[in-house]
């Protein structure tokens, strides 16, 4: 006959058993929604979740010590799970970009503005720029739609800030940022022409000189922020960056008013420091020995 205390911790260790069936699924749950967590490409930075991660996986039993070994291996895996989100993202908004509908357009560059600005070249590797930037630039010239035509100098500004390389492909965008300075329809978007126009490295200045860009980013000087006149000046100022002789002409017109900005005494002349750096280059070069 069974003892009646064996079969009460029978009972006993069946229940706890069962309790624990739960509660060890409940924390596989909780590991496996902690790494689907790092797939969500959310805003927060990729250390933070990482460690968040780290600590789910310490709380559910895991060795410290262990984590180190692993860190490199789960970082590379993170890194390359949001960058493929990110990919699949952008490639979706493309198509919203290169859409007839001029609604589903603006939100499409609205929103490859946030993935661009809070992007590096970690969190968006296979980006598709040279499939990107061509629908940035046909957005920039839609000049009836001054928000579309905004958002898209934005991202191409953000495109550059977040994925450097991508200015050997932005560079295309030249003429259409100098057309939006030649005739100021939206001064938001002229300004932000300059601000895409100043975040080209020097190697492409050559290009912005050659194209007319020195006497366009000044033609409206007086009409712009304080701010993007240190843009205007900054872009002049690098665009006489090694000026040879046969160069002068696109430089000659916009001499008189630099000499005039120089002199002045109001509160923007605290800018002048730029048109300091412009013409101390434009001194050192072989032109005034012509």
């Amino acid at each position: 006959m069974a003892d009646p205390e064996s079969n009460q911790e029978a009972v006993n260790s069946s229940a706890a058993r069962t309790d624990e069936a739960p509660q060890g699924a409940a924390a596989s749950s909780s590991v496996a929604g902690a790494v689907g967590m790092t797939t969500s490409g959310e805003s927060e930075s990729d250390d933070s979740e990482m460690g968040r991660l780290q600590a789910l996986l310490e709380a559910r039993g895991l060795p410290p010590h262990l984590f180190g070994p692993l860190g490199p291996r789960m970082s590379q895996l993170f890194h390359r799970t949001i960058g493929s989100g990110a990919s699949s993202k952008a490639q979706q908004l493309l198509q919203g970009l290169q859409a007839s509908d001029e609604s589903q357009q603006l939100q499409a560059v609205i929103e490859m503005c946030q993935l661009l600005v809070m992007g590096n070249e970690e969190t968006l590797g296979g980006f598709p720029v040279k499939s990107v930037v061509p629908a940035l630039i046909t957005l920039l010239q839609m000049e009836h739609n001054f928000d579309i035509m905004n958002h898209a100098c934005r991202a191409l500004t953000y495109m550059m800030e977040a994925l450097p390389r991508s200015s050997a492909v932005v560079v295309d965008a030249i003429p259409v940022f100098l057309e939006k300075l030649q005739v100021i329809q939206c001064i938001d978007v002229a300004e932000q022409a300059l601000t895409a126009l100043e975040m080209l490295p020097r190697r492409h200045s050559k290009a912005i000189l050659q194209a007319g860009g020195l006497a366009d980013c000044l033609l409206y000087l007086e009409f712009f922020s304080i701010n993007a006149q240190r843009n205007a000046l900054a872009i002049a100022a690098n665009c006489c960056q090694s000026i040879t002789p046969d160069e002068f002409h696109f430089v000659a017109d916009s001499l008189p008013l630099l000499t005039q900005r120089l002199t002045h005494q109001d509160k923007k002349s605290s800018i002048s420091s730029s048109f300091r750096e412009f013409i101390l280059t434009f001194k050192n070069s072989d032109i005034f020995n012509l």
